[in-house]
C-alpha cells in the first residue's frame, strides 16, 4: 500500500513522498526540494504516507518522525 500510495498519479511527483519520508526518518534535516516540489503532493497525501510508513515500522526514531509530522501539520494550521 505504501508504494502504491507514493507512486499514484501523477506519478512524476513520487519523489516528494520519498524525500518526505527521508526527512521524517532523520536522513536529512529539511523537507525542501528544488523548485518547491515539496508542495507537489497535498498535506492529506503526505499524512497518509506517514501513517503507512509508521505502520510498517520504517522510522528508525518514531518519536522524531512523529514530532516532525506534528510540526508540519502545525505549520499548515492543523492542530491535534
Amino acid at each position: 500500500p505504501l508504494s502504491r500510495h507514493l507512486f499514484r498519479a501523477p506519478t512524476r511527483f513520487y519523489k516528494t513522498g520519498v524525500v518526505f519520508l527521508a526527512w521524517l526518518a532523520g536522513h536529512q534535516d529539511h523537507f525542501t526540494m528544488v523548485g518547491g516540489l515539496q508542495s507537489a503532493r497535498s498535506l492529506p497525501h503526505l499524512a497518509r504516507a506517514y501513517e503507512l510508513a509508521d505502520g510498517l515500522g520504517l522510522f528508525p526514531d518514531p518519536k522524531r518522525a512523529e514530532e516532525r509530522m506534528r510540526n508540519l501539520l502545525s505549520l499548515y494550521g492543523v492542530n491535534q
